[in-house]
């Protein structure tokens, strides 16, 4: 156990592509841990016992907990692939489907708040080099800003 439990989530808007890229930042223990009860097998990220399907499942686990809302349009993610340090952190990167630029935003961030009564997402946004910042907990998780 540990004292801080914490998600980063960096996400920025590409005009040209018209698609957000988004990176998450995690406590790789947590993450397994969390990811085991929420019924997910034992996945051993980053070993040579690595569940050949946790692609699939961190897709799947990060889609049903990360919910970004563009002008009434819900954003799917798309796990492009993972990174995994010695530091015990693992990077997820993902990629939505094509969007206009967006107009509002609604996040929900849940990612591993159910697990982890202490869990703080921050998710940093960027649209055309401005920046906007959503703070989320277990109580807080969802939050709204109209993009200038």
């Amino acid at each position: 156990m540990h004292k801080y439990y914490v998600s980063i989530t960096e996400a920025e808007y590409n005009a040209a592509t018209q698609t957000f890229g988004i990176s998450i930042k995690f406590i790789g223990h947590d993450l397994e841990q969390c990811l085991e009860e929420s019924g997910f097998p034992a996945l051993y990220i980053g070993t040579e016992k690595e569940d050949k399907r946790t692609d699939a499942y961190l897709q799947k686990f990060i889609n049903k907990r990360l919910h970004i809302v563009s002008d009434e349009e819900s954003l799917q993610f798309k796990l492009l692939g993972k990174e995994v340090n010695n530091d015990d952190f693992i990077y997820c990167y993902l990629e939505s489907q094509s969007v206009k630029m967006p107009k509002t935003l609604t996040v929900k961030n849940t990612l591993l708040t159910h697990t982890f009564k202490e869990q703080k997402n921050a998710v940093h946004l960027k649209i055309n080099s401005k920046k906007y910042t959503f703070n989320f907990d277990k109580e807080k998780v969802i939050e709204t800003h109209t993009i200038e």
